[in-house]
């Protein structure tokens, strides 16, 4: 249902049983084999923030038990980035002749089923939509193994530079809308998880010298808690780009950001 039945409202159905019903733990191998048909069913519907949620929730469960290439989940992240936090690109044309289209239309899960997975509030069901997206886009981010020695700068990195490149103006103190509490919260949650990954990778680090077996038994429950360390070129490129950001937000007239 969930891949071939996207249509009809079975897609729903099977896509929140598999979020109630998937383990939390699994071996590296199973998630290695059902990644791809997850990316695949998630790309079935598109503009459908309760659909994507469901499968949010399942690539983070994922994140800490598998190695795996998230660049094409990274890039569906930032490409629907525009329209989950509400940024408001595009407009009316000045030329009468230019023909102009709808905007695209989202979908929404039936009320009936959302009840399973809902939250007591939009407004927790929307933190916790943000906060997932950074845990993945954090999860993207560095090479791909530590025996990667390059200088330059991973593709995960230099996608989020580009992104927050794009996003900078709408941090301005003095451009308040829409958008601004969601880019607050997913500034807000972007910082925490990269604190998490540098300091849970140096903690590791450091326990690893001192009590090894502790970071073994560590490594059974989460194979992959950070995947692998930053290189210092890549964190000093993040910072240099959030600093800023964190700067104007604290100067945001939105109370919520400031």
């Amino acid at each position: 249902d969930v891949l071939f039945h996207s249509h009809t409202h079975a897609c729903y159905r099977g896509s929140i049983l598999l979020y109630l019903f998937w383990p939390t733990r699994c071996s590296a191998d199973t998630y290695r084999n059902v990644l791809p048909e997850w990316f695949n069913a998630w790309t079935n519907i598109d503009r459908c923030p309760e659909y994507d949620f469901l499968w949010l929730a399942l690539f983070c469960r994922a994140r800490k038990h598998v190695a795996y290439d998230w660049g094409p989940l990274r890039k569906r992240l930032l490409t629907l980035a525009q329209y989950w936090l509400q940024l408001p690109i595009g407009g009316a044309a000045l030329d009468q002749s230019f023909p102009r289209a709808p905007a695209p239309r989202s979908r929404s899960c039936p009320s009936r089923l959302k009840a399973f997975v809902g939250s007591s509030s939009s407004y927790e069901e929307g933190i916790d939509f943000v906060a997932k997206v950074t845990k993945l886009l954090v999860t993207s981010l560095g090479p791909g193994s530590e025996t990667d020695t390059s200088t330059d700068l991973s593709e995960g990195t230099r996608d989020l530079l580009t992104f927050f490149s794009f996003v900078t103006p709408y941090f301005h103190p003095s451009n308040v809308g829409n958008w601004t509490f969601t880019l607050g919260a997913f500034l807000h949650y972007f910082c925490y998880e990269l604190c998490c990954r540098v300091g849970g990778t140096g903690g590791l680090q450091v326990l690893a010298q001192t009590h090894p077996a502790v970071v073994k038994a560590i490594e059974k429950v989460h194979p992959y808690p950070m995947r692998s360390s930053l290189p210092p070129q890549e964190l000093t490129a993040l910072l240099h780009a959030l600093l800023p950001l964190c700067r104007q937000a604290l100067y945001s007239k939105n109370s919520h950001v400031g």
